[in-house]
């Protein structure tokens, strides 16, 4: 068994001794006095009157601040009064007036606070930007069945216009939605659609939400109005007001104090000793939990820095090749704390940023690594070793405590924004589209035969081919990407690699030949097909199209067409162009397909001069070799 579970086993115990401890002796006691009319000399004593703040009348189970003794209330119940503004806060929370307290119901047991916060530090916008159940979780309140809704309040990602709070809180970029609130914490209700999944979220219990309410404006009035929350029985405070005694809470129990006598010894010997158990218990448990922290501290730091070791031996083995490397708080000043999310990716979240020297860049702020940090090192050393106009540059990276990646910027994005829809499509034509290809292609050609190590991407689609202001095509995204020498023309692989529906066969299924080079040249067939806009006419043509292999239902319309009608007009033909050679690059068998720089020439030559390709096999071709022998 691991020291941290002997450990919590240990803890667990002790924890919840001291817990119900704690919770029942003020309620123990209690009873005891009723039981032996135990009394505490009071004399004549006002220190624990009624005190007024503003219009709320303070007494127990409440104190108030430079007004009562400590013994006047419950510790968890001391208020603070700002005399000059006539309100009155709970003492004992995580910032300072943070819960104004509305409104007190002795009788009922229940008062009513409103949240007074500074979101993000601005004190103009009072919500909240924190948990409101948990930051209650300290005082012994529950929040009450009174308030039906819950106001939860989403930031730090996209939020549409128009759900976006107005008034002191609109420069937030905070959407808002309301819910009512479940039964049990075993119960949640989704967010409206239009609530990311990468958003942060903060909820508050509000009382007074009404249908027709337009929570952009109202917000600020469901928030003053707050929300209710109850307290238990602390003490039987009545019993002891009608045998006329006061309500006190001394050394962490209830005690009601009777004028008629002037003896305490018993009570404090008891409450002595009940002091020194919790103590006991309390430095017991906080060793213990201290030892399970450290425990866990020193397992997560010995992994950390194993992992963190083994990257920094791989980067030591490329050396020249590394670029700049980053501290941590200088990508965060680089991103102006990573405020200008670009878009999210397999590997990580991109944002935009500005060098201090002035150009623009993108960060990429790589997700939880995986195993020895594979894709982090991978992106580093390939991008580096190369040079070339069709790949994109990397600038540096941050190693700890979290990775990053350093980019040029690209101002027009990816490439799958304009190739959605013939919308989109049309904002670049396909000639441009074709000059686009064409660069991607002398990009992977590059890859595969002009540096002094063979790299083979197998992760190409549109979402990671990047455009500059020029529309200059960039292969991105290396986290996928393979090192070989350039003798090998085999590739070997431990598990398949890529992105479905532009993965190559052999990758999944070596009985359709060996990886190499030609299975970024499939990945590229794909997205050529995709560009022409096979995938689009696939979905609008075919009743159930799940059920038609795409390579073939291409391959069937394209001699449909070619046989039907000639090509009229340059558009068409490049669209045809492009199909063709898609076709070319999507063989099944590897050795069918073109290289790279096969497949530049073929984008560059007339459509005449292109041969129509055979039809791709759906099956593996050591299997059509059984059947025709």
């Amino acid at each position: 068994m691991q020291p941290a579970v002997v450990v919590v086993a240990l803890l667990l115990p002790l924890s919840t001794l001291l817990l119900r401890l704690g919770l029942a002796t003020a309620t123990v006691t209690a009873d005891a006095d009723a039981d032996t009319s135990r009394t505490t000399s009071g004399g004549n004593d006002t220190s624990c009157a009624p005190a007024r703040c503003g219009n709320l009348s303070v007494t127990y189970p409440f104190s108030l601040a430079g007004v009562h003794p400590l013994e006047c209330g419950y510790p968890s119940f001391g208020l603070t009064c700002d005399a000059a503004a006539g309100r009155t806060y709970l003492s004992r929370t995580f910032r300072v007036n943070l819960y104004r307290v509305l409104s007190i119901s002795y009788g009922n047991r229940s008062m009513v606070v409103a949240v007074e916060t500074a979101f993000s530090g601005d004190g103009a916008c009072k919500i909240p930007d924190f948990n409101v159940s948990s930051s209650l979780g300290l005082l012994p309140v529950n929040i009450s069945a009174a308030n039906r809704d819950d106001l939860t309040f989403v930031y730090n990602c996209k939020i549409p216009h128009n759900e976006q709070l107005t008034g002191p809180c609109s420069k937030h970029g905070v959407g808002a939605y309301i819910s009512e609130r479940p039964a049990d914490e075993l119960q949640s209700t989704l967010p409206p659609q239009w609530v990311q999944a990468n958003c942060t979220s903060a909820s508050v219990p509000v009382r007074g939400f009404q249908d027709g309410m337009n929570l952009t404006r109202d917000y600020e009035r469901l928030m003053s109005d707050g929300f209710v929350l109850d307290w238990p029985t602390l003490g039987d405070c009545d019993a002891c007001k009608r045998k006329g005694g006061q309500c006190r809470f001394f050394e962490l129990s209830f005690q009601c104090v009777n004028s008629s006598t002037s003896s305490r010894a018993d009570p404090r010997k008891k409450q002595n000793l009940k002091l020194i158990l919790i103590v006991a218990l309390s430095s017991t448990a906080s060793l213990i939990l201290t030892s399970l922290v450290w425990i866990m501290y020193r397992q997560k730091r010995k992994k950390y820095k194993g992992y963190e070791s083994n990257i920094e031996e791989i980067l030591k083995g490329y050396d020249s090749l590394v670029p700049k490397r980053y501290k941590y708080s200088e990508v965060k000043k680089i991103t102006g704390s990573f405020k200008d999310r670009l878009g999210e990716g397999g590997y990580g979240t991109v944002f935009k940023g500005t060098l201090e020297d002035g150009p623009k860049v993108a960060v990429k702020l790589l997700k939880g690594s995986k195993g020895n940090g594979e894709e982090f090192v991978n992106e580093v050393a390939s991008i580096r070793r190369t040079s070339h106009v069709n790949i994109v540059k990397l600038l540096g990276f941050c190693l700890r405590p979290n990775r990053a990646l350093i980019y040029e910027y690209m101002a027009n994005g990816s490439l799958e924004k304009y190739i959605q829809s013939e919308e989109t499509k049309g904002a670049i034509g396909l000639e441009k589209l074709r000059e686009i290809a064409i660069g991607i292609a002398r990009g992977l050609e590059y890859l595969h035969h002009g540096c002094n190590t063979r790299i083979i991407h197998f992760d190409i689609k549109p979402n990671n081919i990047l455009l500059d202001e020029d529309f200059c095509p960039k292969i991105a995204d290396f986290g996928l990407a393979k090192l070989c020498h350039l003798k090998d023309s085999a590739l070997s692989m431990a598990e398949a690699r890529g992105t479905i529906g532009f993965i190559a066969p052999e990758v999944f299924s070596r009985g359709y030949g060996v990886v190499s080079t030609k299975s970024d040249v499939y990945s590229y067939g794909m997205m050529l097909l995709e560009m022409a806009g096979g995938r689009k006419n696939l979905t609008e043509d075919t009743e159930n199209s799940s059920q038609q292999y795409f390579p073939n239902w291409v391959h069937d319309r394209l001699v449909k067409d070619l046989q039907s009608h000639e090509v009229t007009c340059k558009t068409e033909e490049i669209a045809i162009q492009m199909t063709l050679v898609g076709l070319w690059c999507i063989q099944t068998t590897p050795e069918n397909r073109p290289s790279m720089s096969r497949v530049i020439e073929m984008l560059e030559k007339n459509l005449n001069e292109l041969e129509m390709p055979p039809k791709p096999l759906l099956l593996c071709p050591s299997v059509l070799s059984h059947f025709s022998s």
